[in-house]
């Protein structure tokens, strides 16, 4: 893989970064990784797109990782070396029961052993996870998968890079032939709880123990934060005490709460009728230990693939989550610090994280790191 970065973030200096890439014979894929701040629409990105000449796929972010700069403009194109097969699905919000039909006639789902899915999807869909589901019963945990949700917690627009264009409620599959670790771990630890979703409606926590949902959160949270909702932003203070779904894994699945809707909680991501929810609280400390972790988890999952056989070291894939970055701050750098190796790395803060651990299910997390481990 080879990467490079445009600064400036514009049009131009995209167009110029995926001809490089395109004249590299060695180059079967594209990969792109673009900030919202280079204001880029489907009227100024589209006929660059389109007019590609090699699989592309991407998205569109808050912010973006190069090597231990965090940049809030700029971006970063990188050629896949290795076969690359694309698959765009449109309008997810707007289907649900056809979406394992839609995956089975995507591709074709044959040797997938010791491959690798990039997912990337638009964050603020609806039935991210019933797409990620589907995508499981398709093909199972034959490939490993690493993506996340792109686009901006504050406005909605298109952030999805295909070759059909820059698309909203969408998502873009590529299959490559890359071999690669993936580590998954967040930090966040329990402090309130059990509690029973009694009510939801998809991304929306209606109800928690057949009470009003922002009532026994907003109990729960006032209690052990000492601050009140009254005289907070509810994300202010919400981003720091998000819930954690029981599953059958070593850690909870997050599920980030950002917004209100009367008394619901409106999440990143669905949160399933009558699971077992806690709330979680995070330390810096705790945090960045997180981040250390996926990073180890990835290194190990990575020498068992390769099994000594690799002799480049390997790129590392970084998709972290923005509400990370707005609960650590500053502290961000000392995290972004603990899992550059020197190796060259990339990635995008995104909204929702999608991965697989190789043992585990796939999963669309919220506030967790996700690192893979990309051979050449």
């Amino acid at each position: 893989m080879f990467i490079n970065l445009d600064r400036e973030g514009t049009v131009d200096g995209m167009q110029h970064l995926l001809k490089q890439a395109v004249d590299d014979e060695n180059t079967s894929g594209i990969l792109i990784l673009a900030c919202n701040a280079n204001g880029f629409t489907p009227e100024l990105v589209d006929g660059v797109l389109k007019q590609c000449e090699k699989p592309v796929f991407g998205g569109v972010f808050s912010q973006i990782l190069f090597n231990k700069e965090r940049l809030e403009k700029g971006t970063i194109v990188a050629g896949i070396r290795q076969p690359v097969i694309t698959t765009v699905i449109r309008d997810i919000s707007d289907i649900s029961d056809d979406l394992e039909a839609m995956m089975e006639h995507t591709v074709e789902w044959q040797f997938l052993l010791n491959k690798t899915m990039f997912v990337f999807v638009d964050g603020l869909s609806q039935h991210i996870s019933t797409l990620i589901e589907s995508m499981f019963n398709c093909c199972g945990l034959l490939p490993n998968y690493i993506g996340g949700g792109a686009g901006s917690l504050t406005e909605r627009k298109p952030c999805v890079f295909t070759g059909e264009g820059l698309l909203e409620d969408a998502a873009v599959f590529a299959l490559t032939d890359t071999k690669s670790g993936i580590g998954v771990a967040h930090g966040w630890k329990p402090v309130a709880g059990p509690m029973r979703v009694t009510e939801a409606d998809y991304n929306t926590v209606v109800s928690l123990n057949w009470r009003p949902a922002f009532e026994v959160y907003r109990e729960t949270v006032e209690r052990i934060s000492g601050k009140s909702f009254d005289k907070s932003d509810f994300f202010q203070l919400a981003k720091g005490f998000p819930f954690g779904i029981v599953k059958m894994a070593e850690e909870m699945v997050v599920r980030d709460p950002i917004a209100l809707d009367g008394n619901g909680l409106i999440c990143v991501g669905e949160v399933p009728l009558n699971s077992c929810v806690y709330i979680l609280k995070g330390e810096k400390d705790s945090l960045i230990a997180g981040a250390a972790k996926a990073r180890q988890l990835a290194e190990s999952s990575y020498r068992q693939v390769v099994k000594g056989k690799e002799k480049k070291l390997p790129t590392t894939f970084f998709m972290d989550c923005v509400s990370r970055v707005l609960f650590l701050q500053s502290d961000f750098n000392e995290e972004l610090e603990t899992v550059y190796s020197g190796n060259p790395l990339l990635g995008a803060l995104t909204i929702g994280e999608i991965a697989n651990t190789g043992k585990n299910y796939i999963e669309f997390y919220n506030k967790t790191s996700v690192i893979g481990l990309l051979g050449d």
